[in-house]
């Protein structure tokens, strides 16, 4: 016989599937029951089809640094390894893991990177609808399944969080997310499991994924504070019995404060003296940028409410003090949140009924919203003040709260709120996939994500590099020297890296162009700038080389194989100016090198094999000669090559 169904709320049932009571959603009004994983996967096929667009996507920003040049990604020991130091010292092992496994499995290719991404965001909402249902079934509230679904998918779908998921080197945000949702699951459940063995092994499990957390990214450090502000704002309610015993609740967390501790610590030691991130950041103060935030996290309100406008490179000035309209207004706004979320919760924290149940549940989402963008986003500069990926998980609590404010709007309705409630969910669904899936158009390849920034931000220097460095790999080295120039005359003073990397490309691309003499000055400018950079010095010994300029390239050529041996071109220019000095047996080791360098430069090798010959080496000339002409064809080195057998009377 058929059990009676509950006046309102789901339908439970043991499910093996899921590990829970609760495997169908009743959407009241409706007398239809519907199985969760049938329901979430439409929001994770969505996305799937959204972030398709995105798996072949170029390389971009840190993603050079991060992923391409990366060459521990290939030896997966060795970073397990130095985990443990890595992780004391700030660095983000478990998130190198992931990208070596990823190497793994495809190589240096973009592809296996961004299906990683995605996957990693896909088990993340799979988390947060958990996480959200239960908070609800701890406040007591009804159709927890119903209302999480409906949350986990707009975090799924909602286009703000593209940046996280379609960037590759903020994998970390994604992967911190996941293990930051994991944590808070695991240690709810030691919380209601209580003293005993079951209760000390979700602990321990509790305590491992914030590690790994923590090696993914440090806004993992704000977890513990989370769940105690969940168990203080969010009390389970009466009818399941009290909460576990506070000695219980010490017991699990002072490991993890510990470890919390001894982490943030080795974090803030790593920022010390760098311009990107930490007290030292250039023309910052932590007072500026406190200010600076309130007008950011307004900003991410804003995009999380209309997404309208997003750009992966912001220009986005610092406020400098309170006599700022925006920085009042944007005050004004946030405290507001604030106010009307302690309000909101004072007013239900006493009451049972279903609507308090929900206040309490959407006070705690908005004071989440604030607590996992501390990190980044109140008083430890950033020079980076506006970032859209830091938002990812932070979008969580406003998204919560909008959706029990939904719930209890459409409530009015009656027996129509659940016809009501599927349309909504079902078409901010739809709009949202649509959005993300245009929005996602910018990350399929680099010269259409530079080209959407420099339009965003038109008078910021970086996107102009990126947007240069695109046009010079798609050989428009017109286009490409106008974005260098427009980017150094946008870089800030302070930017000094910015500026030595946009008079590199600059002086680079008039090499290219067979203007070697007129690349001399922006290389001088950027080795000025920066002695200890190898590239400018390496392109500057180039430069004097092609313009007869022999004793400063010798000199250049000299300091840069001082600091990094293995420089091709640098081997190349000492070579070529000691043979133009006829020292050919000094010349012989660097051209060597220079080849090894660049195999498939014919007039490279050409020139070693007139080396070899000078110096009587004629088999290795011939052999030299030899490979010149079995490279693509260079007429004026395979006809010279020819010759210079036919003297040495080379074999075939």
């Amino acid at each position: 016989m058929r059990p009676p169904r509950p006046a309102r709320g789901a339908f439970y049932r043991k499910s093996r599937r899921w590990g829970t009571r609760e495997a169908l959603v009743e959407w009241p009004g409706l007398g239809r029951r519907l199985p969760i994983g049938l329901l979430l996967a439409v929001p994770l096929l969505l996305s799937v089809a959204a972030y398709g667009r995105t798996l072949d996507g170029e390389f971009v920003l840190d993603d050079v640094r991060v992923v391409r040049k990366n060459a521990a990604l290939g030896d997966a020991a060795a970073i397990l390894r130095g985990f443990g130091g890595s992780l004391l010292h700030g660095g983000r092992p478990t998130t190198e893991l992931t990208f070596a496994l990823s190497h793994a499995v495809g190589g240096p290719s973009p592809r296996a990177f961004h299906l990683g991404n995605l996957l990693l965001h896909l088990g993340t909402v799979v988390l947060a609808f958990l996480f959200t249902r239960a908070v609800l079934r701890r406040a007591g509230s009804d159709e927890a399944s119903g209302v999480a679904l409906a949350v986990a998918g707009l975090f799924a779908l909602h286009p703000l969080q593209s940046q996280a998921v379609s960037y590759v080197s903020q994998r970390s945000e994604v992967l911190a997310s996941g293990l930051y949702l994991a944590t808070l699951l695991l240690l709810l459940r030691a919380d209601r499991l209580g003293p005993g063995v079951r209760g000390a092994l979700a602990g321990a499990g509790a305590l491992a994924l914030f590690t790994l957390g923590m090696g993914a990214k440090s806004i993992v450090a704000t977890a513990p504070v989370a769940w105690l502000l969940l168990l203080a704002a969010v009390p389970p309610a009466r009818s399941r019995g009290g909460a576990s015993p506070w000695r219980w609740r010490i017991a699990l967390l002072a490991p993890v404060l510990l470890v919390d501790v001894l982490l943030v610590g080795g974090a803030l030691r790593a920022v010390e003296g760098h311009a990107d991130a930490g007290f030292s950041v250039p023309g910052s103060s932590p007072g500026s940028y406190f200010l600076t935030q309130w007008r950011a996290v307004a900003t991410y309100v804003r995009l999380l409410a209309w997404p309208a406008g997003q750009s992966a490179d912001w220009s986005f000035p610092w406020s400098r003090g309170l006599g700022d309209p925006g920085v009042l207004l944007s005050g004004a706004l946030l405290a507001c949140m604030l106010v009307g979320a302690a309000a909101l919760w004072w007013r239900c924290k006493e009451h049972d009924g279903q609507a308090s149940a929900d206040g309490r549940a959407a006070a705690y989402g908005v004071a989440w919203f604030f607590l996992v963008l501390a990190p980044t986003s109140s008083f430890l500069p950033i020079a980076d003040v506006l970032v859209e990926h830091r938002v990812y998980l932070a979008s969580w609590g406003l998204l919560l709260g909008a959706v029990l404010g939904v719930k209890h709007l459409l409530a009015r309705l009656g027996p129509r709120r659940g016809l009501a409630a599927v349309l909504v969910v079902g078409a901010a669904w739809a709009v949202l996939a649509v959005a993300l899936h245009r929005r996602n158009a910018v990350w399929e390849g680099a010269l259409v994500f530079w080209s959407d920034a420099v339009e965003k931000a038109p008078g910021k220097a970086r996107p102009r590099l990126g947007l240069g460095v695109a046009k010079l790999q798609r050989g428009d080295l017109a286009g490409a020297e106008a974005e260098f120039e427009a980017g150094i005359a946008r870089a800030s003073p302070d930017a000094a890296a910015l500026r030595v990397s946009l008079l590199h490309n600059l002086g680079a691309t008039r090499i290219r162009t067979g203007r070697a003499g007129e690349a001399v000055a922006p290389l001088r400018q950027a080795v000025q700038l920066d002695p200890t950079e190898i590239d400018p010095r390496e392109s500057l010994a180039l430069a004097l080389w092609l313009t007869g300029e022999l004793d400063g390239a010798e000199a250049e050529a000299r300091a840069v194989l001082g600091r990094s041996p293995g420089a091709g071109v640098a081997a190349l220019v000492l070579g070529q100016v000691l043979m133009t000095r006829n020292d050919d047996a000094g010349a012989v080791p660097f051209l060597e090198q220079a080849v090894r360098a660049r195999p498939s430069d014919a007039g490279l090798r050409y020139d070693l094999g007139a080396a070899y010959a000078n110096l009587g080496r004629v088999s290795e000339a011939c052999a030299s000669w030899r490979a010149v002409l079995q490279l693509p064809p260079m007429a004026e080195s395979r006809e010279v090559a020819r010759q210079g057998m036919a003297i040495l009377e080379c074999p075939p």
